[in-house]
């Protein structure tokens, strides 16, 4: 491809306008999107990964204290943002800033994206963007917006590798997949580059190429040494090792999750579920299908295939090593579609395809090029998504996500201030307390805290029947007063020595018993 004419065809279709300039039609959805986040994301019940960050700034003195507990969590220098956030405006804010950046990924969407109005109206109303990264407060809101921003900055009509590294520096901030992608988005860059024409030498010494470069790979780098932890602290973060077994394995394991991102169909009322999860063999052929249908799809656009392929693996190379996988870790494989198609759509405007569709080609290599049947294909996958977002935040009106705001209203109605709040295990401690705003006593520790500390006594499972009566009989020995004793799992609870105060509903593993544990005075 000659590199004069190709930028020749880049700078002719930016000055006719590729795509037309919608920005009423963006900033109504973005608006209709806002108000529906804002008021989901307000009556959403947060749960423990959401409270984890919340907690361990209530109830640390210092940034030095909260980075030593969060560098453990998997998650890097976003959370610092947590830290200042929660130290300027407590939760309330937190909550906004979250909204803010889900926003802001619509709004980049919806004006600049290729897509017609019907499929931006759809992406709003998606799975992803409105409720697993929107009306659930976590970080992976930030990693489609910034995914987003990345995309938009490649489609711009001139290079801009300074502003380019900063955003993806930015988007290795935030997690694993955050890495991982921002290595991805990386490599489609100077795809891009070489593309353009521009990756040259007198493109690749300028200063702007330069900085944007280091800056991006020393994110990277400064998040890749960040992962790096002893298998014991992994231990006790995960409750289990990562995977050791074969990659073969693991990489035939981790066949579905594509799948269950690209067309999620959970069962009501179970969060992280696909009505397909019965059948792994049949979910596994039918992504390896999609899979290579879409290569086939973008095989013409040299960027979007390099993008799409790059992200696939290492997502993949990713995933295979958890222990255990959710449909907010397979969002990613959903984002490098929506990307990919993306920069397809752009090189088609610009000139930069590799070949145009052939006249006489068979009838599979006409319907892969036909735009109908591409575009069509992006319309129902964003139409799916949309039908289970909407579906699952309407869901949350009838059945809470997490059980604990319930929990701590039993408590605060029934017992006094400052009753001691027994809670097991662990990690059901942590929504507890963010909603009680105060420490509980986590019974695997028999000592209080609100978040769980990553050390060598961290016990990742429950504690037996007669461990967990040994904790409430020194308890009550201590105290010579009533407890409270709150668990996610059935106890039986004899009538003479305590009283189930209620059980209250949730989608998740939130769903607590709260008992009140009688003080027997015993004569000496």
């Amino acid at each position: 491809m000659n590199a004069t004419s190709t930028k020749n065809r880049i700078v002719a279709a930016g000055a006719a306008e590729v795509w037309p300039d919608d920005r009423t039609f963006a900033w109504c959805v973005t608006l209709a999107f806002a108000a529906a986040v804002t008021c989901s994301a307000c009556l959403h019940v947060m749960w423990r990964d959401e409270w984890v960050p919340l907690t361990i700034a209530r109830h640390t003195q210092s940034y030095a204290s909260f980075f030593a507990e969060i560098r453990y969590l998997g998650r890097n220098g976003f959370f610092s943002l947590v830290w200042l956030l929660y130290g300027l405006g407590g939760v309330g804010l937190f909550k906004a800033a979250l909204v803010g950046i889900s926003v802001a990924g619509v709004y980049i969407f919806s004006r600049y994206s290729p897509c017609s109005r019907a499929q931006k109206a759809l992406f709003a109303a998606g799975y992803y963007p409105l409720y697993e990264y929107g009306t659930i407060l976590r970080d992976y809101g930030a990693i489609l917006t910034l995914s987003l921003a990345c995309v938009a900055l490649m489609s711009s009509r001139r290079s801009v590798p300074l502003l380019f590294g900063v955003v993806v520096a930015m988007l290795a901030q935030t997690n694993a997949f955050g890495v991982v992608l921002a290595a991805a988005y990386g490599i489609a860059f100077l795809a891009d580059l070489w593309c353009r024409g521009q990756l040259q030498r007198q493109h690749l010494i300028q200063m702007e190429f330069v900085a944007g470069g280091v800056i991006a790979i020393a994110s990277m780098a400064l998040a890749a040494v960040g992962f790096i932890q002893p298998p014991e602290v992994t231990q006790a973060v995960l409750g289990g090792p990562l995977r050791t077994d074969s990659h073969w394995i693991r990489l035939a394991e981790s066949l579905p999750f594509p799948l269950r991102a690209w067309f999620p169909m959970p069962m009501f009322g179970a969060w992280n579920s696909q009505l397909l999860d019965a059948w792994p063999i049949l979910q596994a052929c039918l992504a390896v299908a999609l899979a290579l249908w879409m290569m086939a799809v973008l095989r013409r656009s040299f960027v979007a295939s390099v993008l799409f392929a790059a992200g696939m693996l290492l997502v993949g190379a990713t995933l295979c090593h958890l222990p255990w996988t959710a449909l907010r870790y397979h969002g990613p494989y959903f984002i490098l579609v929506l990307m990919a198609w993306w920069l397809f759509e752009r090189d088609e405007q610009w000139g930069l395809l590799w070949a145009q569709p052939a006249s006489r080609a068979g009838v599979f290599t006409r319907i892969v090029d036909s735009s109908g049947v591409r575009r069509g294909f992006l319309t129902a996958m964003l139409a799916v998504h949309a039908v289970v977002g909407i579906t699952f935040v309407c869901q949350e009106r009838l059945v809470p996500f997490s059980g604990s705001e319930a929990a701590a209203r039993i408590i605060r109605n029934g017992e006094p201030p400052d009753v001691t709040v027994v809670v097991d295990p662990d990690y059901a401690a942590i929504s507890l307390a963010g909603c009680l705003g105060r420490e509980v006593l986590i019974a695997s520790r028999n000592e209080p805290g609100a978040f769980t500390k990553v050390d060598s006594k961290r016990r990742a499972g429950r504690l037996s029947a007669e461990e967990l009566s040994g904790v409430i009989q020194h308890t009550l020995r201590n105290e010579r007063r009533d407890l409270v004793l709150v668990t996610n799992y059935e106890v039986s609870m004899p009538p003479e020595m305590g009283q189930l105060l209620g059980v209250t509903p949730s989608i998740t593993d939130e769903r607590y018993y709260v008992f009140r544990v009688r003080y027997r005075r015993t004569e000496p």
